[in-house]
Protein backbone atom coordinates (compact mmCIF):
# COMPACT_ATOMS: atom_id res chain seq x y z
CA UNK A 1 0.00 0.00 0.00
CA UNK A 2 2.71 2.39 1.13
CA UNK A 3 4.54 1.92 -2.72
CA UNK A 4 1.35 2.50 -4.67
CA UNK A 5 0.38 5.47 -2.16
CA UNK A 6 3.80 6.87 -2.83
CA UNK A 7 3.48 6.04 -6.47
CA UNK A 8 0.21 8.26 -6.86
CA UNK A 9 1.61 10.88 -4.75
CA UNK A 10 4.36 10.97 -7.33
CA UNK A 11 1.94 11.63 -10.11
CA UNK A 12 -0.10 14.14 -8.10
CA UNK A 13 3.29 16.40 -7.84
CA UNK A 14 4.44 15.94 -11.12
CA UNK A 15 1.03 17.01 -12.74
CA UNK A 16 0.69 19.93 -10.42
CA UNK A 17 4.17 20.87 -12.08
CA UNK A 18 2.93 21.17 -15.39
CA UNK A 19 0.90 24.22 -16.59
CA UNK A 20 -2.71 23.32 -17.20
CA UNK A 21 -4.25 23.38 -20.76
CA UNK A 22 -7.11 25.25 -21.88
CA UNK A 23 -9.60 22.85 -23.14
CA UNK A 24 -12.24 23.25 -26.06
CA UNK A 25 -15.23 25.49 -25.12
CA UNK A 26 -13.23 25.88 -21.84
CA UNK A 27 -14.18 30.34 -20.91
CA UNK A 28 -10.56 32.51 -19.90
CA UNK A 29 -10.95 33.68 -16.59
CA UNK A 30 -11.69 37.68 -16.56
CA UNK A 31 -8.57 39.44 -14.94
CA UNK A 32 -9.29 40.48 -11.74
CA UNK A 33 -11.34 43.72 -11.21
CA UNK A 34 -10.66 46.53 -8.35
CA UNK A 35 -10.84 50.02 -7.36
CA UNK A 36 -8.71 53.15 -9.44
CA UNK A 37 -5.59 53.51 -7.11
CA UNK A 38 -6.14 56.46 -4.58
CA UNK A 39 -2.72 58.10 -6.20
CA UNK A 40 -3.80 57.97 -9.76
CA UNK A 41 -6.85 59.80 -9.03
CA UNK A 42 -5.28 62.29 -7.32
CA UNK A 43 -2.47 62.55 -10.08
CA UNK A 44 -5.45 63.95 -12.35
CA UNK A 45 -7.27 65.78 -10.56
CA UNK A 46 -4.40 67.55 -9.38
CA UNK A 47 -3.28 68.12 -13.83
CA UNK A 48 -7.29 69.19 -14.60
CA UNK A 49 -6.79 71.92 -11.83
CA UNK A 50 -3.38 72.84 -12.86
CA UNK A 51 -4.48 73.04 -16.39
CA UNK A 52 -7.39 75.35 -15.65
CA UNK A 53 -5.34 77.56 -13.55
CA UNK A 54 -3.34 77.96 -16.25
CA UNK A 55 -5.76 78.98 -18.58
CA UNK A 56 -7.29 81.56 -16.30
CA UNK A 57 -3.84 83.00 -15.58
CA UNK A 58 -2.45 83.60 -18.85
CA UNK A 59 -5.60 82.71 -21.38
CA UNK A 60 -6.06 86.62 -21.77
CA UNK A 61 -9.62 86.02 -21.72
CA UNK A 62 -9.26 84.40 -25.08
CA UNK A 63 -9.84 88.14 -26.55
CA UNK A 64 -8.35 88.91 -30.49
CA UNK A 65 -6.38 91.68 -29.14
CA UNK A 66 -4.24 89.49 -27.06
CA UNK A 67 -3.33 86.43 -29.47
CA UNK A 68 -2.88 88.89 -32.19
CA UNK A 69 0.47 89.86 -31.40
CA UNK A 70 2.02 92.83 -33.02
CA UNK A 71 5.82 93.36 -32.97
CA UNK A 72 6.76 95.81 -30.28
CA UNK A 73 10.00 96.52 -32.56
CA UNK A 74 10.96 97.96 -36.14
CA UNK A 75 9.08 99.71 -38.64
CA UNK A 76 5.60 98.35 -36.93
CA UNK A 77 6.07 98.27 -33.39
CA UNK A 78 6.30 101.90 -31.32
CA UNK A 79 3.14 104.41 -31.24
CA UNK A 80 -0.53 104.17 -31.13
CA UNK A 81 -2.28 102.75 -34.23
CA UNK A 82 -3.59 105.86 -36.09
CA UNK A 83 -7.35 105.54 -37.87
CA UNK A 84 -7.84 103.69 -40.99
CA UNK A 85 -7.56 105.12 -44.06
CA UNK A 86 -11.46 105.78 -45.59
CA UNK A 87 -10.16 105.54 -48.77
CA UNK A 88 -8.81 102.07 -48.45
CA UNK A 89 -11.97 100.97 -46.49
CA UNK A 90 -13.88 102.29 -49.27
CA UNK A 91 -11.97 100.60 -51.88
CA UNK A 92 -12.59 97.20 -49.82
CA UNK A 93 -16.54 98.13 -49.63
CA UNK A 94 -16.62 98.90 -53.11
CA UNK A 95 -14.78 95.36 -54.41
CA UNK A 96 -16.99 93.43 -52.49
CA UNK A 97 -20.70 94.83 -53.27
CA UNK A 98 -20.71 98.04 -55.93
CA UNK A 99 -18.32 96.75 -58.34
CA UNK A 100 -20.88 93.98 -59.77
CA UNK A 101 -22.10 97.02 -61.21
CA UNK A 102 -20.02 100.12 -61.63
CA UNK A 103 -17.03 97.77 -62.47
CA UNK A 104 -13.71 97.73 -61.28
CA UNK A 105 -12.74 101.01 -63.71
CA UNK A 106 -15.78 103.11 -62.65
CA UNK A 107 -16.76 102.85 -66.16
CA UNK A 108 -19.85 101.09 -65.40
CA UNK A 109 -22.31 99.01 -67.53
CA UNK A 110 -23.44 100.56 -71.01
CA UNK A 111 -27.43 101.43 -70.91
CA UNK A 112 -27.44 99.35 -67.76
CA UNK A 113 -25.27 101.26 -64.40
CA UNK A 114 -24.05 104.57 -65.26
CA UNK A 115 -20.08 105.40 -64.56
CA UNK A 116 -18.52 107.08 -61.66
CA UNK A 117 -15.16 107.77 -63.49
CA UNK A 118 -15.44 111.58 -64.03
CA UNK A 119 -19.63 111.48 -62.98
CA UNK A 120 -21.33 115.11 -62.47
CA UNK A 121 -23.36 113.35 -60.00
CA UNK A 122 -20.73 111.85 -58.36
CA UNK A 123 -18.10 114.96 -58.33
CA UNK A 124 -20.95 118.01 -58.28
CA UNK A 125 -21.52 120.12 -55.74
CA UNK A 126 -24.92 118.62 -54.83
CA UNK A 127 -23.09 116.07 -52.36
CA UNK A 128 -26.44 116.00 -50.14
CA UNK A 129 -28.28 114.69 -53.47
CA UNK A 130 -25.33 112.08 -53.80
CA UNK A 131 -25.76 110.49 -50.09
CA UNK A 132 -29.25 110.49 -50.43
CA UNK A 133 -28.69 108.45 -53.72
CA UNK A 134 -26.48 106.02 -51.44
CA UNK A 135 -28.38 105.77 -48.43
CA UNK A 136 -32.55 105.37 -50.20
CA UNK A 137 -31.43 103.91 -54.28
CA UNK A 138 -32.18 104.90 -57.36
CA UNK A 139 -34.60 103.25 -59.70
CA UNK A 140 -35.58 104.83 -63.60
CA UNK A 141 -33.68 106.67 -66.25
CA UNK A 142 -30.92 108.48 -65.35
CA UNK A 143 -28.31 110.89 -68.12
CA UNK A 144 -24.78 110.76 -66.90
CA UNK A 145 -21.88 111.92 -68.73
CA UNK A 146 -24.72 112.97 -71.07
CA UNK A 147 -25.22 109.24 -71.95
CA UNK A 148 -28.66 107.02 -71.16
CA UNK A 149 -28.75 104.58 -68.11
CA UNK A 150 -32.27 102.56 -67.13
CA UNK A 151 -31.96 100.22 -63.96
CA UNK A 152 -31.98 100.11 -60.60
CA UNK A 153 -29.61 100.62 -57.55
CA UNK A 154 -30.53 99.01 -53.92
CA UNK A 155 -30.74 101.09 -51.31
CA UNK A 156 -27.74 100.74 -48.86
CA UNK A 157 -28.85 102.41 -45.34
CA UNK A 158 -29.47 99.52 -43.97
CA UNK A 159 -26.52 97.62 -44.83
CA UNK A 160 -23.85 100.28 -43.96
CA UNK A 161 -23.12 102.44 -41.22
CA UNK A 162 -22.45 106.66 -42.17
CA UNK A 163 -18.81 105.88 -41.64
CA UNK A 164 -18.93 103.07 -43.82
CA UNK A 165 -20.89 104.84 -46.45
CA UNK A 166 -18.83 107.90 -46.06
CA UNK A 167 -15.26 105.87 -46.52
CA UNK A 168 -17.23 104.26 -49.85
CA UNK A 169 -18.01 107.79 -51.36
CA UNK A 170 -14.83 109.46 -50.25
CA UNK A 171 -12.99 106.26 -52.00
CA UNK A 172 -15.16 106.65 -55.39
CA UNK A 173 -14.87 110.71 -55.11
CA UNK A 174 -10.74 110.02 -55.28
CA UNK A 175 -10.31 107.20 -58.01
CA UNK A 176 -10.27 106.69 -61.20
CA UNK A 177 -8.95 110.36 -62.21
CA UNK A 178 -11.69 111.86 -59.69
CA UNK A 179 -10.37 114.41 -57.25
CA UNK A 180 -13.49 115.78 -54.74
CA UNK A 181 -13.51 116.90 -51.36
CA UNK A 182 -13.65 113.11 -48.76
CA UNK A 183 -17.37 112.46 -47.43
CA UNK A 184 -17.46 112.52 -43.52
CA UNK A 185 -19.99 110.20 -41.34
CA UNK A 186 -21.37 113.45 -39.78
CA UNK A 187 -22.78 114.75 -43.44
CA UNK A 188 -23.90 110.74 -44.16
CA UNK A 189 -25.53 111.20 -40.74
CA UNK A 190 -27.27 114.29 -41.27
CA UNK A 191 -28.44 113.05 -44.65
CA UNK A 192 -29.41 109.84 -42.93
CA UNK A 193 -31.86 111.89 -40.26
CA UNK A 194 -33.33 114.50 -43.22
CA UNK A 195 -34.74 111.46 -45.07
CA UNK A 196 -35.48 108.85 -42.10
CA UNK A 197 -39.01 108.48 -43.30
CA UNK A 198 -38.49 107.87 -46.70
CA UNK A 199 -39.08 103.72 -47.76
CA UNK A 200 -38.95 103.81 -51.84
CA UNK A 201 -36.36 104.43 -53.42
CA UNK A 202 -35.61 107.82 -55.29
CA UNK A 203 -36.24 108.46 -59.02
CA UNK A 204 -34.20 110.44 -60.99
CA UNK A 205 -36.89 113.47 -61.17
CA UNK A 206 -37.38 113.43 -57.26
CA UNK A 207 -33.75 113.55 -56.36
CA UNK A 208 -33.14 117.12 -58.90
CA UNK A 209 -36.05 117.96 -56.72
CA UNK A 210 -33.95 117.80 -53.53
CA UNK A 211 -32.77 121.50 -53.05
CA UNK A 212 -28.75 121.07 -53.89
CA UNK A 213 -26.14 121.52 -50.82
CA UNK A 214 -22.65 121.30 -50.92
CA UNK A 215 -21.98 119.83 -47.49
CA UNK A 216 -18.28 119.67 -48.06
CA UNK A 217 -17.77 123.20 -48.93
CA UNK A 218 -15.55 124.77 -46.82
CA UNK A 219 -16.32 128.52 -48.68
CA UNK A 220 -19.10 128.36 -47.72
CA UNK A 221 -18.42 129.42 -44.08
CA UNK A 222 -15.69 132.64 -43.31
CA UNK A 223 -12.58 132.53 -43.46
CA UNK A 224 -11.24 131.82 -39.99
CA UNK A 225 -9.37 135.34 -40.45
CA UNK A 226 -12.71 136.89 -40.54
CA UNK A 227 -14.07 135.19 -37.98
CA UNK A 228 -11.82 136.86 -35.02
CA UNK A 229 -12.68 140.38 -35.89
CA UNK A 230 -16.11 139.71 -35.64
CA UNK A 231 -16.51 137.79 -32.82
CA UNK A 232 -15.47 141.13 -30.63
CA UNK A 233 -17.66 142.47 -32.75
CA UNK A 234 -20.90 140.66 -32.47
CA UNK A 235 -20.79 141.06 -28.58
CA UNK A 236 -19.29 144.67 -28.55
CA UNK A 237 -20.64 145.93 -25.61
CA UNK A 238 -18.67 144.01 -22.69
CA UNK A 239 -15.21 144.54 -24.65
CA UNK A 240 -16.13 147.87 -24.80
CA UNK A 241 -15.38 148.69 -20.94
CA UNK A 242 -11.90 146.67 -21.65
CA UNK A 243 -10.85 149.34 -24.29
CA UNK A 244 -12.31 152.23 -22.32
CA UNK A 245 -9.47 151.99 -19.42
CA UNK A 246 -6.65 152.04 -21.78
CA UNK A 247 -7.92 155.31 -23.06
CA UNK A 248 -8.34 156.84 -19.96
CA UNK A 249 -4.74 157.62 -19.38
CA UNK A 250 -4.75 159.67 -21.85
CA UNK A 251 -8.02 161.38 -20.92
CA UNK A 252 -6.59 161.74 -17.39
CA UNK A 253 -3.47 162.65 -18.60
CA UNK A 254 -4.55 165.78 -20.59
CA UNK A 255 -6.90 167.30 -17.07
CA UNK A 256 -3.08 168.10 -15.69
CA UNK A 257 -1.62 169.81 -18.23
CA UNK A 258 -4.06 172.73 -18.17
CA UNK A 259 -3.82 172.89 -14.32
CA UNK A 260 -0.22 174.19 -14.82
CA UNK A 261 -1.18 175.96 -17.70
CA UNK A 262 -3.96 177.02 -15.14
CA UNK A 263 -1.18 178.28 -12.42
CA UNK A 264 0.91 180.19 -15.45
Amino acid sequence: MSSSHDHHVKEAEDGSNQPSVRQPGQDIPEPEKGPIPPWLIGLIGFGIFWAGAYLFSFSGGFSAEVFDVQPKFGAAGGGAKGAPDPKVVGKALFSANCVTCHQATGLGVPGQYPPLAGSEVELGDATNQLIAIVLKGLQGPVVVTGKPFNNAMQAWEGQYTDSQLAAILTYVRSDWGNNAPPITADMVKQIRAEFKDRKEQWTWPEVQKIPPKNLTAGAAAPPAGQQKPAAPASGGQPPAPSAQPAAQPTAQSQPPAPSPAGAQ
